[in-house]
């Protein structure tokens, strides 16, 4: 499947969301959004099946409200700012969420060339500080979005490990620094993010990392298990 069909598909974002379901209310991020579903993470453990109203704040224009149910849950690494991540598949279709889209997924095309998936990675190397208790934001074919608690020089290479109960082992990577930035406030354990190129990976890790970025693909499709519509 070509990185341009996968961008048709789904498109990253993190956008603060009140979630209703019956007899609660609470907050979570909208990170992963398809016209047939969305991604979630949250600090509430939702059962698969559970009906939810998703009021999704979008800067510059009106909220938009959707409405679905939880088709899949996984829990995050302890690192992660949230406990679970959800997969919510929609049930009504909302033209206007429908339009925000489109014109999302349009503007992803023409300013990626690599699909780029929020994933919580712990980031690990050997003797840098800078890098202690690391954790990608997102991840790509090409490169790591990582949040740091010390700002990394643009320029700088790190020989990095990638560690994740969800991959069949350590995978070892060299990346180059190619922009870093301060995060949001609230985060002070992770206060700055930087963008790496992936330059190389050891032996046989770069096939385990697109294997792996395929099993995200697949989980990101949203659809209900077939039988189960």
């Amino acid at each position: 499947m070509s990185g341009e069909q996968r961008l048709q598909k789904r498109v990253s974002n993190n956008l603060l969301t009140k979630v209703t379901m019956p007899m609660a209310e609470f907050f979570g991020y909208v990170q992963d959004l398809a016209k047939s579903g969305l991604g979630l993470t949250c600090n509430r453990r939702l059962e698969v099946g559970t009906e939810l109203k998703l009021s999704i704040n979008v800067p510059q224009r009106s909220a938009l409200v959707v409405t679905g149910k939880v088709v899949w849950r996984r829990d995050l690494p302890v690192l992660s700012k949230n406990r679970y991540q959800v997969g919510v598949a929609l049930t009504e279709e909302n033209p206007e969420y429908q339009k925000y889209i489109e014109a999302q997924l349009k503007h992803e095309y023409e300013r990626r060339r690599h699909v780029r998936y929020s994933d919580i990675l712990e980031v690990k190397s050997e003797d840098v500080i800078d890098l202690l208790d690391s954790a990608t934001a997102d991840i790509s074919a090409g490169g790591l979005y990582i949040r740091t608690n010390k700002p990394l020089p643009v320029g700088a290479q790190y020989e990095l490990a990638l560690v994740s109960a969800q991959l069949p082992k350590t995978i070892y990577c060299l990346g180059e620094v190619v922009n870093t930035f301060e995060c949001d406030p609230d985060n002070l354990d992770h206060a700055y993010g930087a963008g790496l190129r992936i330059i190389a990976f050891e032996g046989d890790d770069e096939k385990l990392f697109a294997s792996y970025l395929m099993t995200l693909e697949d989980l990101y499709k949203f659809h209900w298990p077939e039988g189960k519509k």
